[in-house]
Protein backbone atom coordinates (compact mmCIF):
# COMPACT_ATOMS: atom_id res chain seq x y z
CA UNK A 1 0.00 0.00 0.00
CA UNK A 2 2.81 2.34 0.92
CA UNK A 3 4.39 1.91 -2.27
CA UNK A 4 1.41 2.33 -4.17
CA UNK A 5 1.11 5.66 -2.19
CA UNK A 6 4.31 6.95 -2.73
CA UNK A 7 3.87 6.54 -6.44
CA UNK A 8 0.45 8.42 -6.29
CA UNK A 9 2.55 11.41 -4.99
CA UNK A 10 5.21 10.96 -7.68
CA UNK A 11 2.72 11.61 -10.27
CA UNK A 12 0.51 14.09 -8.62
CA UNK A 13 4.36 15.72 -8.41
CA UNK A 14 4.75 15.62 -12.16
CA UNK A 15 5.68 18.28 -14.27
CA UNK A 16 3.44 18.86 -17.53
CA UNK A 17 4.55 18.31 -20.71
CA UNK A 18 5.85 21.46 -22.59
CA UNK A 19 3.84 22.23 -24.91
CA UNK A 20 5.93 25.37 -26.35
CA UNK A 21 9.76 26.04 -26.36
CA UNK A 22 10.76 29.54 -25.90
CA UNK A 23 11.34 29.90 -29.19
CA UNK A 24 7.59 29.08 -30.18
CA UNK A 25 6.68 31.19 -27.83
CA UNK A 26 8.59 33.98 -28.66
CA UNK A 27 7.71 33.53 -32.62
CA UNK A 28 3.59 33.19 -31.75
CA UNK A 29 3.93 36.42 -29.85
CA UNK A 30 5.97 38.42 -32.37
CA UNK A 31 3.79 37.44 -35.38
CA UNK A 32 0.64 38.35 -33.28
CA UNK A 33 1.39 41.65 -32.72
CA UNK A 34 4.11 42.35 -34.67
CA UNK A 35 1.50 45.06 -36.48
CA UNK A 36 2.40 47.29 -33.38
CA UNK A 37 5.56 47.22 -33.51
CA UNK A 38 7.87 49.93 -35.08
CA UNK A 39 9.83 49.99 -38.01
CA UNK A 40 12.74 48.51 -37.85
CA UNK A 41 11.26 47.01 -34.17
CA UNK A 42 13.65 46.65 -31.58
CA UNK A 43 13.90 43.46 -30.06
CA UNK A 44 15.69 42.38 -27.02
CA UNK A 45 16.21 39.88 -24.38
CA UNK A 46 18.28 39.19 -21.28
CA UNK A 47 19.44 35.56 -21.22
CA UNK A 48 20.87 34.08 -24.59
CA UNK A 49 19.90 30.87 -25.93
CA UNK A 50 16.98 28.92 -27.94
CA UNK A 51 15.47 32.33 -28.12
CA UNK A 52 18.13 34.41 -29.56
CA UNK A 53 17.49 32.11 -32.82
CA UNK A 54 13.82 32.60 -32.44
CA UNK A 55 14.72 36.54 -32.55
CA UNK A 56 17.29 36.22 -34.84
CA UNK A 57 14.70 34.60 -37.65
CA UNK A 58 11.73 37.19 -36.25
CA UNK A 59 14.46 39.62 -37.21
CA UNK A 60 15.20 39.10 -40.66
CA UNK A 61 11.78 38.83 -41.43
CA UNK A 62 10.61 41.91 -39.77
CA UNK A 63 13.91 43.78 -40.97
CA UNK A 64 14.20 44.03 -37.03
CA UNK A 65 17.60 44.63 -34.62
CA UNK A 66 18.19 42.29 -31.62
CA UNK A 67 20.06 43.18 -28.74
CA UNK A 68 21.11 39.90 -27.15
CA UNK A 69 22.47 40.22 -22.91
CA UNK A 70 24.37 37.26 -21.49
CA UNK A 71 26.72 37.06 -18.49
CA UNK A 72 28.17 33.80 -20.08
CA UNK A 73 30.98 34.61 -23.16
CA UNK A 74 31.09 31.39 -24.31
CA UNK A 75 28.02 30.74 -24.73
CA UNK A 76 28.08 34.00 -26.64
CA UNK A 77 31.02 33.17 -28.40
CA UNK A 78 29.63 29.83 -29.57
CA UNK A 79 26.03 31.26 -30.59
CA UNK A 80 28.21 34.23 -32.78
CA UNK A 81 29.29 31.17 -34.29
CA UNK A 82 26.03 29.95 -35.61
CA UNK A 83 24.87 30.49 -38.87
CA UNK A 84 21.75 33.33 -39.31
CA UNK A 85 22.41 35.59 -36.37
CA UNK A 86 24.06 37.77 -37.86
CA UNK A 87 21.52 40.64 -37.39
CA UNK A 88 22.05 40.38 -33.76
CA UNK A 89 24.16 42.27 -31.08
CA UNK A 90 25.31 40.80 -28.55
CA UNK A 91 26.34 42.38 -24.94
CA UNK A 92 27.84 40.38 -22.78
CA UNK A 93 27.94 40.98 -18.91
CA UNK A 94 26.10 42.17 -15.97
CA UNK A 95 22.50 42.32 -18.08
CA UNK A 96 21.72 45.35 -15.82
CA UNK A 97 24.42 47.36 -17.42
CA UNK A 98 24.10 46.21 -21.06
CA UNK A 99 20.11 47.19 -20.78
CA UNK A 100 21.47 50.68 -19.33
CA UNK A 101 23.47 50.90 -22.55
CA UNK A 102 20.43 49.73 -25.07
CA UNK A 103 18.09 52.27 -23.64
CA UNK A 104 20.77 55.31 -23.64
CA UNK A 105 20.64 54.83 -27.55
CA UNK A 106 17.25 53.75 -28.08
CA UNK A 107 14.02 55.27 -26.53
CA UNK A 108 11.24 52.64 -27.38
CA UNK A 109 11.89 48.81 -27.52
CA UNK A 110 8.74 46.42 -28.95
CA UNK A 111 9.60 43.29 -27.86
CA UNK A 112 11.45 42.51 -24.47
CA UNK A 113 12.43 38.28 -23.22
CA UNK A 114 13.61 38.81 -19.88
CA UNK A 115 15.10 35.53 -18.70
CA UNK A 116 19.01 35.80 -17.33
CA UNK A 117 19.77 35.44 -13.54
CA UNK A 118 17.20 33.15 -11.47
CA UNK A 119 16.22 36.04 -9.33
CA UNK A 120 13.11 38.30 -8.91
CA UNK A 121 14.86 41.45 -7.80
CA UNK A 122 16.99 40.80 -10.69
CA UNK A 123 14.23 40.24 -12.53
CA UNK A 124 12.22 43.73 -11.75
CA UNK A 125 15.43 45.52 -12.23
CA UNK A 126 15.90 44.80 -15.74
CA UNK A 127 12.22 45.54 -16.18
CA UNK A 128 12.46 48.98 -14.27
CA UNK A 129 15.36 49.87 -17.09
CA UNK A 130 13.25 49.47 -19.67
CA UNK A 131 9.92 50.06 -19.14
CA UNK A 132 10.41 53.34 -20.36
CA UNK A 133 11.05 52.40 -23.46
CA UNK A 134 8.08 50.05 -23.81
CA UNK A 135 5.48 52.35 -25.44
CA UNK A 136 1.54 51.04 -26.72
CA UNK A 137 1.83 48.32 -28.98
CA UNK A 138 5.26 46.23 -26.94
CA UNK A 139 5.39 42.98 -25.53
CA UNK A 140 6.58 41.54 -22.90
CA UNK A 141 7.76 38.10 -22.00
CA UNK A 142 9.41 36.45 -18.66
CA UNK A 143 10.66 33.03 -18.32
CA UNK A 144 10.78 31.24 -14.60
CA UNK A 145 7.17 33.01 -14.07
CA UNK A 146 3.87 32.07 -14.24
CA UNK A 147 -0.10 33.71 -12.79
CA UNK A 148 -0.83 33.67 -9.25
CA UNK A 149 -2.21 30.21 -7.93
CA UNK A 150 -0.80 28.34 -11.27
CA UNK A 151 -0.04 24.90 -10.48
CA UNK A 152 0.99 23.03 -13.48
CA UNK A 153 4.56 24.77 -13.88
CA UNK A 154 7.73 23.71 -15.58
CA UNK A 155 10.32 25.44 -12.81
CA UNK A 156 10.06 26.94 -9.72
CA UNK A 157 8.97 30.63 -11.27
CA UNK A 158 10.96 32.63 -9.03
CA UNK A 159 11.69 35.05 -12.02
CA UNK A 160 8.19 36.89 -12.00
CA UNK A 161 7.72 36.68 -8.63
CA UNK A 162 7.78 40.89 -8.27
CA UNK A 163 7.43 41.02 -11.71
CA UNK A 164 3.96 39.64 -12.27
CA UNK A 165 2.27 41.27 -9.60
CA UNK A 166 3.35 44.53 -10.63
CA UNK A 167 1.79 44.05 -13.98
CA UNK A 168 -1.50 42.29 -12.87
CA UNK A 169 -1.93 45.91 -10.70
CA UNK A 170 -0.77 48.06 -13.75
CA UNK A 171 -3.48 49.57 -15.85
CA UNK A 172 -1.86 49.71 -19.07
CA UNK A 173 -0.70 45.73 -19.29
CA UNK A 174 -3.02 42.49 -20.48
CA UNK A 175 -1.31 40.01 -18.45
CA UNK A 176 -1.72 35.99 -20.33
CA UNK A 177 0.29 33.34 -18.76
CA UNK A 178 1.58 30.13 -20.31
CA UNK A 179 2.20 27.32 -18.18
CA UNK A 180 3.64 25.19 -20.24
CA UNK A 181 6.28 27.19 -22.67
CA UNK A 182 9.29 27.63 -22.28
CA UNK A 183 9.97 26.88 -18.42
CA UNK A 184 6.93 28.20 -17.69
CA UNK A 185 6.08 31.78 -19.36
CA UNK A 186 4.17 35.35 -18.41
CA UNK A 187 3.47 37.80 -21.33
CA UNK A 188 2.26 41.31 -21.31
CA UNK A 189 0.81 43.65 -23.84
CA UNK A 190 1.56 47.37 -23.56
CA UNK A 191 -1.91 49.24 -24.10
CA UNK A 192 -3.00 53.16 -24.53
CA UNK A 193 -6.48 52.22 -22.71
CA UNK A 194 -5.83 51.99 -18.69
CA UNK A 195 -8.26 49.84 -18.18
CA UNK A 196 -6.56 46.09 -17.38
CA UNK A 197 -5.64 46.33 -14.25
CA UNK A 198 -7.06 43.59 -11.65
CA UNK A 199 -7.75 45.54 -8.49
CA UNK A 200 -9.13 42.51 -6.91
CA UNK A 201 -5.55 40.63 -7.11
CA UNK A 202 -3.33 40.36 -4.42
CA UNK A 203 -0.72 37.74 -4.26
CA UNK A 204 -1.06 34.96 -2.23
CA UNK A 205 1.97 35.57 -0.39
CA UNK A 206 1.47 38.75 0.48
CA UNK A 207 -2.11 39.46 1.38
CA UNK A 208 -2.00 42.54 4.64
CA UNK A 209 -5.89 42.73 4.06
CA UNK A 210 -5.52 46.46 3.70
CA UNK A 211 -8.65 46.62 2.14
CA UNK A 212 -9.95 45.60 5.34
CA UNK A 213 -7.81 47.23 7.89
CA UNK A 214 -8.99 50.55 5.90
CA UNK A 215 -12.86 49.83 6.25
CA UNK A 216 -12.05 49.62 10.07
CA UNK A 217 -9.88 52.77 10.70
CA UNK A 218 -13.37 54.81 8.88
CA UNK A 219 -15.81 53.14 10.88
CA UNK A 220 -14.21 53.95 14.03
Amino acid sequence: MRNIIDSLRRVGRRRPNRTMSHGDLITHLIGQYQSGFHKPPMLVETGSGVSTVALAQAAHALHGIVYSCDYNTEKVSALKDMAGVDAIEFYTGDSLDSLQGIVSVHDRLDFVFLDSAASATHTFREFSIVEPCLQPGAVLLVDNASLPGEKRVLSPVRKGKILVPYLLASPYWEVEGFPTAGDSMVSAVRHKEPVYADHGYEHPEYVDHWQDLFKKELAG
